[in-house]
Protein backbone atom coordinates (compact mmCIF):
# COMPACT_ATOMS: atom_id res chain seq x y z
CA UNK A 1 0.00 0.00 0.00
CA UNK A 2 1.01 3.62 -0.19
CA UNK A 3 1.10 5.58 3.15
CA UNK A 4 -0.26 9.54 2.48
CA UNK A 5 0.40 12.49 4.44
CA UNK A 6 1.08 16.08 4.77
CA UNK A 7 4.36 17.54 5.94
CA UNK A 8 4.75 21.26 5.85
CA UNK A 9 1.78 21.82 2.76
CA UNK A 10 3.30 19.27 0.83
CA UNK A 11 1.26 15.82 -0.42
CA UNK A 12 3.86 13.71 0.46
CA UNK A 13 4.13 9.63 -0.38
CA UNK A 14 5.99 6.74 1.26
CA UNK A 15 5.91 4.18 -1.60
CA UNK A 16 5.39 0.53 -0.47
CA UNK A 17 2.79 -0.28 -3.91
CA UNK A 18 3.07 1.98 -7.11
CA UNK A 19 -0.96 0.76 -8.06
CA UNK A 20 -2.31 2.10 -4.86
CA UNK A 21 0.69 5.49 -4.72
CA UNK A 22 -0.98 6.12 -8.38
CA UNK A 23 -4.30 5.94 -7.23
CA UNK A 24 -4.08 7.65 -4.00
CA UNK A 25 -2.20 10.67 -5.61
CA UNK A 26 -3.97 10.87 -8.68
CA UNK A 27 -7.18 11.14 -6.44
CA UNK A 28 -5.68 14.09 -4.50
CA UNK A 29 -4.60 16.10 -7.34
CA UNK A 30 -7.18 15.98 -9.04
CA UNK A 31 -8.88 17.10 -5.75
CA UNK A 32 -6.45 19.93 -4.81
CA UNK A 33 -5.12 21.33 -8.81
CA UNK A 34 -6.82 24.54 -7.98
CA UNK A 35 -5.63 24.49 -3.82
CA UNK A 36 -3.30 26.74 -2.41
CA UNK A 37 -1.02 23.36 -1.65
CA UNK A 38 0.20 23.94 -5.17
CA UNK A 39 -0.29 27.61 -5.72
CA UNK A 40 3.51 29.15 -6.07
CA UNK A 41 2.96 31.62 -2.87
CA UNK A 42 1.28 28.90 -0.81
CA UNK A 43 2.26 26.40 2.13
CA UNK A 44 5.50 25.07 1.84
CA UNK A 45 9.32 25.69 2.42
CA UNK A 46 9.87 29.37 2.96
CA UNK A 47 12.99 29.73 1.22
CA UNK A 48 13.63 31.62 -1.83
CA UNK A 49 15.16 30.46 -4.59
CA UNK A 50 19.05 31.13 -4.70
CA UNK A 51 21.62 31.74 -7.76
CA UNK A 52 24.65 31.45 -6.80
CA UNK A 53 27.85 33.72 -7.81
CA UNK A 54 27.73 34.12 -11.23
CA UNK A 55 24.37 32.89 -12.46
CA UNK A 56 21.34 34.41 -12.22
CA UNK A 57 17.22 33.27 -13.51
CA UNK A 58 14.02 34.76 -14.54
CA UNK A 59 10.27 33.15 -14.47
CA UNK A 60 9.29 32.34 -18.18
CA UNK A 61 5.92 30.95 -17.32
CA UNK A 62 3.65 30.36 -14.25
CA UNK A 63 0.59 28.55 -13.00
CA UNK A 64 1.29 24.79 -14.37
CA UNK A 65 0.76 21.87 -12.45
CA UNK A 66 2.49 19.51 -12.40
CA UNK A 67 5.24 20.61 -14.68
CA UNK A 68 7.80 18.26 -15.74
CA UNK A 69 9.85 17.17 -18.24
CA UNK A 70 11.17 19.80 -21.45
CA UNK A 71 12.55 19.89 -24.59
CA UNK A 72 13.67 22.73 -26.97
CA UNK A 73 12.24 22.79 -30.49
CA UNK A 74 14.98 24.23 -33.31
CA UNK A 75 12.62 27.26 -33.62
CA UNK A 76 13.15 28.13 -30.31
CA UNK A 77 9.86 26.99 -28.59
CA UNK A 78 9.46 24.77 -25.56
CA UNK A 79 7.21 21.65 -25.65
CA UNK A 80 6.98 20.33 -21.54
CA UNK A 81 5.01 17.65 -19.97
CA UNK A 82 2.08 18.90 -17.23
CA UNK A 83 2.58 15.18 -15.52
CA UNK A 84 -1.63 14.58 -14.00
CA UNK A 85 -3.32 11.50 -13.84
CA UNK A 86 -6.34 9.87 -14.83
CA UNK A 87 -6.51 11.32 -18.74
CA UNK A 88 -5.67 15.12 -17.25
CA UNK A 89 -2.04 14.72 -18.22
CA UNK A 90 -0.80 16.31 -21.52
CA UNK A 91 1.93 17.84 -23.69
CA UNK A 92 2.01 21.52 -24.08
CA UNK A 93 4.27 24.18 -26.24
CA UNK A 94 5.47 27.46 -25.20
CA UNK A 95 6.11 29.94 -28.19
CA UNK A 96 6.59 33.53 -27.44
CA UNK A 97 4.41 34.08 -24.07
CA UNK A 98 1.77 32.02 -26.11
CA UNK A 99 1.01 28.11 -25.01
CA UNK A 100 -1.36 25.79 -26.77
CA UNK A 101 -1.87 22.14 -26.12
CA UNK A 102 -0.16 19.47 -28.41
CA UNK A 103 -1.33 16.10 -26.96
CA UNK A 104 -4.16 15.62 -24.82
CA UNK A 105 -5.59 12.77 -22.33
CA UNK A 106 -2.50 11.64 -20.88
CA UNK A 107 -1.97 9.93 -17.80
CA UNK A 108 0.69 10.86 -15.78
CA UNK A 109 3.24 11.78 -18.53
CA UNK A 110 6.50 12.46 -17.21
CA UNK A 111 9.52 11.57 -19.93
CA UNK A 112 9.75 13.58 -23.26
CA UNK A 113 12.12 13.79 -25.93
CA UNK A 114 11.68 15.46 -29.42
CA UNK A 115 13.56 14.09 -32.42
CA UNK A 116 13.12 15.84 -35.60
CA UNK A 117 9.40 15.85 -36.23
CA UNK A 118 9.06 13.27 -33.55
CA UNK A 119 7.82 13.51 -29.49
CA UNK A 120 8.15 10.31 -27.45
CA UNK A 121 6.31 10.63 -24.21
CA UNK A 122 6.21 8.21 -21.09
CA UNK A 123 3.23 7.81 -18.64
CA UNK A 124 4.49 7.24 -15.61
CA UNK A 125 1.84 4.58 -14.53
CA UNK A 126 1.77 1.02 -14.11
CA UNK A 127 1.22 -0.67 -17.60
CA UNK A 128 2.01 3.23 -18.87
CA UNK A 129 2.47 3.83 -22.57
CA UNK A 130 5.75 4.71 -24.51
CA UNK A 131 3.77 6.72 -27.07
CA UNK A 132 5.59 8.62 -30.33
CA UNK A 133 3.58 11.55 -31.54
CA UNK A 134 4.14 12.93 -35.03
CA UNK A 135 3.99 16.61 -35.15
CA UNK A 136 3.74 16.73 -38.91
CA UNK A 137 0.54 14.28 -39.18
CA UNK A 138 -0.73 14.61 -35.17
CA UNK A 139 -0.62 10.62 -35.50
CA UNK A 140 -0.12 8.87 -31.85
CA UNK A 141 1.07 4.97 -31.50
CA UNK A 142 2.03 3.00 -29.04
CA UNK A 143 5.35 1.45 -29.06
CA UNK A 144 5.01 -0.42 -25.69
CA UNK A 145 3.60 -0.36 -22.41
CA UNK A 146 6.11 -0.66 -19.70
CA UNK A 147 6.16 -0.66 -15.85
CA UNK A 148 6.40 2.64 -14.93
CA UNK A 149 8.55 4.40 -17.45
CA UNK A 150 10.05 8.20 -17.20
CA UNK A 151 13.36 8.89 -18.89
CA UNK A 152 13.91 8.82 -22.49
CA UNK A 153 16.46 9.21 -24.87
CA UNK A 154 17.44 7.54 -28.80
CA UNK A 155 20.57 5.47 -29.68
CA UNK A 156 22.14 6.44 -32.82
CA UNK A 157 20.33 3.44 -34.27
CA UNK A 158 17.03 5.30 -34.16
CA UNK A 159 16.10 2.87 -31.08
CA UNK A 160 15.08 4.13 -27.55
CA UNK A 161 16.52 3.97 -24.17
CA UNK A 162 14.19 3.86 -21.75
CA UNK A 163 14.07 3.96 -17.23
CA UNK A 164 11.48 2.57 -15.38
CA UNK A 165 11.07 4.21 -12.27
CA UNK A 166 10.64 1.46 -9.48
CA UNK A 167 12.55 -0.49 -7.23
CA UNK A 168 13.67 -2.97 -9.34
CA UNK A 169 14.28 -0.83 -11.92
CA UNK A 170 15.43 -1.39 -15.43
CA UNK A 171 16.83 0.43 -18.59
CA UNK A 172 15.38 -0.77 -21.59
CA UNK A 173 15.71 -1.10 -25.26
CA UNK A 174 12.54 0.05 -27.05
CA UNK A 175 12.67 -0.84 -31.30
CA UNK A 176 10.53 1.27 -32.95
CA UNK A 177 10.13 -1.02 -36.26
CA UNK A 178 6.33 -1.72 -35.04
CA UNK A 179 7.07 -4.84 -33.87
CA UNK A 180 6.61 -3.72 -30.25
CA UNK A 181 9.77 -5.46 -28.85
CA UNK A 182 11.76 -4.62 -25.48
CA UNK A 183 15.29 -5.87 -25.04
CA UNK A 184 16.39 -5.62 -20.89
CA UNK A 185 19.82 -3.57 -20.93
CA UNK A 186 20.09 -2.64 -17.32
CA UNK A 187 18.08 -4.48 -14.14
CA UNK A 188 18.04 -4.13 -10.60
CA UNK A 189 18.34 -0.62 -10.34
CA UNK A 190 16.75 1.56 -7.57
CA UNK A 191 14.67 3.94 -8.77
CA UNK A 192 16.39 4.66 -12.31
CA UNK A 193 14.58 8.15 -13.90
CA UNK A 194 16.34 10.51 -15.60
CA UNK A 195 18.89 9.86 -18.85
CA UNK A 196 20.86 10.89 -21.90
CA UNK A 197 22.76 8.94 -24.27
CA UNK A 198 26.00 10.38 -24.79
CA UNK A 199 28.19 10.39 -28.06
CA UNK A 200 30.22 6.99 -27.30
CA UNK A 201 27.55 5.18 -26.70
CA UNK A 202 27.54 5.11 -22.71
CA UNK A 203 23.90 5.89 -20.81
CA UNK A 204 24.17 8.55 -18.21
CA UNK A 205 20.93 8.30 -15.45
CA UNK A 206 19.90 9.16 -12.15
CA UNK A 207 19.51 6.54 -9.53
CA UNK A 208 17.08 8.32 -7.22
CA UNK A 209 16.52 6.07 -4.81
CA UNK A 210 20.76 5.80 -3.95
CA UNK A 211 20.91 9.46 -4.68
CA UNK A 212 24.17 8.71 -7.68
CA UNK A 213 23.97 9.61 -11.11
CA UNK A 214 25.83 6.42 -13.19
CA UNK A 215 27.09 5.65 -16.53
CA UNK A 216 26.56 2.58 -17.91
CA UNK A 217 28.65 0.94 -21.50
CA UNK A 218 29.98 -1.97 -22.43
CA UNK A 219 28.78 -4.07 -19.29
CA UNK A 220 30.21 -1.56 -17.18
CA UNK A 221 28.42 0.58 -14.37
CA UNK A 222 30.50 3.47 -13.22
CA UNK A 223 29.28 6.20 -10.59
CA UNK A 224 29.64 9.99 -12.37
CA UNK A 225 28.29 11.57 -8.97
CA UNK A 226 26.61 10.13 -5.61
CA UNK A 227 25.19 11.89 -1.88
CA UNK A 228 22.80 13.37 -4.14
CA UNK A 229 19.12 14.11 -2.84
CA UNK A 230 16.89 12.44 -5.12
CA UNK A 231 18.40 13.22 -8.27
CA UNK A 232 15.60 12.99 -10.74
CA UNK A 233 16.47 14.21 -14.50
CA UNK A 234 20.34 14.55 -16.32
CA UNK A 235 20.75 16.87 -19.12
CA UNK A 236 24.79 17.26 -21.29
CA UNK A 237 25.23 20.79 -21.98
CA UNK A 238 26.53 21.84 -25.15
CA UNK A 239 29.84 22.85 -23.59
CA UNK A 240 29.93 19.25 -21.87
CA UNK A 241 28.86 19.97 -18.73
CA UNK A 242 26.36 17.60 -16.59
CA UNK A 243 23.19 18.68 -15.16
CA UNK A 244 21.45 17.46 -12.63
CA UNK A 245 17.89 18.48 -10.64
CA UNK A 246 16.91 17.26 -7.24
CA UNK A 247 13.52 16.14 -6.58
CA UNK A 248 13.25 17.69 -2.92
CA UNK A 249 11.38 20.47 -1.32
CA UNK A 250 14.36 22.11 -1.18
CA UNK A 251 16.16 20.91 -4.23
CA UNK A 252 19.33 22.09 -5.89
CA UNK A 253 20.03 22.22 -9.96
CA UNK A 254 23.67 21.20 -10.34
CA UNK A 255 26.20 21.44 -12.87
CA UNK A 256 28.83 19.26 -13.21
CA UNK A 257 32.02 19.48 -15.08
CA UNK A 258 35.88 18.26 -15.09
CA UNK A 259 35.16 16.22 -11.87
CA UNK A 260 33.76 19.34 -9.62
CA UNK A 261 30.23 19.69 -8.76
CA UNK A 262 28.75 23.36 -8.29
CA UNK A 263 25.27 24.20 -7.05
CA UNK A 264 23.82 26.92 -9.38
CA UNK A 265 20.20 27.55 -7.95
CA UNK A 266 18.88 26.55 -4.44
CA UNK A 267 15.84 26.55 -2.63
CA UNK A 268 14.06 25.02 -5.53
CA UNK A 269 10.66 23.31 -4.96
CA UNK A 270 10.89 19.71 -6.72
CA UNK A 271 13.11 20.98 -9.78
CA UNK A 272 12.46 18.26 -12.49
CA UNK A 273 13.33 18.39 -16.55
CA UNK A 274 15.75 20.57 -18.23
CA UNK A 275 16.28 21.61 -21.97
CA UNK A 276 19.07 23.78 -23.15
CA UNK A 277 18.32 27.02 -25.49
CA UNK A 278 20.09 29.71 -27.23
CA UNK A 279 22.84 32.26 -25.68
CA UNK A 280 23.74 29.63 -23.15
CA UNK A 281 20.03 29.60 -21.87
CA UNK A 282 18.99 26.57 -19.30
CA UNK A 283 15.20 26.11 -18.85
CA UNK A 284 13.96 24.55 -15.52
CA UNK A 285 10.21 23.28 -14.69
CA UNK A 286 10.30 24.07 -10.92
CA UNK A 287 7.52 21.37 -10.58
CA UNK A 288 6.43 22.78 -6.75
CA UNK A 289 5.62 26.20 -7.80
CA UNK A 290 4.47 25.10 -10.94
CA UNK A 291 6.63 26.77 -13.19
CA UNK A 292 9.56 27.19 -15.84
CA UNK A 293 12.45 29.00 -14.91
CA UNK A 294 15.19 30.43 -17.51
CA UNK A 295 18.75 30.42 -16.12
CA UNK A 296 21.29 32.42 -17.52
CA UNK A 297 25.38 32.99 -16.60
CA UNK A 298 26.08 36.38 -15.09
CA UNK A 299 28.25 37.11 -18.09
CA UNK A 300 25.06 37.51 -20.06
CA UNK A 301 23.43 40.94 -20.34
Amino acid sequence: MTVLFFSGGFLRLIKFDHFFRDLICGFTLVALMNTAAFAEDGPGPSEKVIAEAGWKFRVAAQNLPQIDNLAMADDGSLYATQELPFGAGKVIRLDRGKITTVVSGLSRPDGLLLHGKWLFIAEEIFNGRLLEYDLSSKKLRTLAVLNHPEGIDMFPDGDLVVSEDVMEGRLLRVRRDGQNLTEVILDDLKRPEGLIVMPDGAIVFAETATGRVLSYRNGEVNVVVDDLADPDQVEWAPDGALWITEDVDSGRLLRFKNGTIETVLSGLRSPQGMAFGTKGAVWLAERGRQRILVIHSQDRP
